[in-house]
């Protein structure tokens, strides 16, 4: 199946976006074990236990069901989720 003109670029970007988002969940995990040890525990940190699991979720379902919004979706909440947790953590610390 050829995507945008290339071959493969629909598994490519599939494949992708899985990894990524299954990559961000130890990346999270690690990164709020961390800040916790760190700074304390806040409640913004429970974005990066959450957050990081559904993008996962989305993102093999979107693998194997061959979607590509869902897909996407899986790339921006893993994405999102480390950025969006620092930021609420930096405001609630404030």
């Amino acid at each position: 199946m050829s995507f945008f003109g290339g071959t493969d670029d629909l598994e490519r970007f599939l494949t992708r976006s899985c990894y990524l988002s299954v990559a961000s969940v130890p990346a999270s995990w690690g990164l709020m074990i961390f800040l916790v040890g760190d700074g304390g525990w806040r409640f913004s940190f429970l974005l990066s236990a959450v957050l990081p699991l559904i993008a996962a979720y989305l993102g093999i379902r979107a693998k194997r069901e061959i979607r590509t919004a869902m897909s996407a979706t899986a790339f921006g909440l893993a994405l999102v989720s480390l950025p969006l947790m620092l930021g609420l953590a930096h405001l609630e610390g404030s």
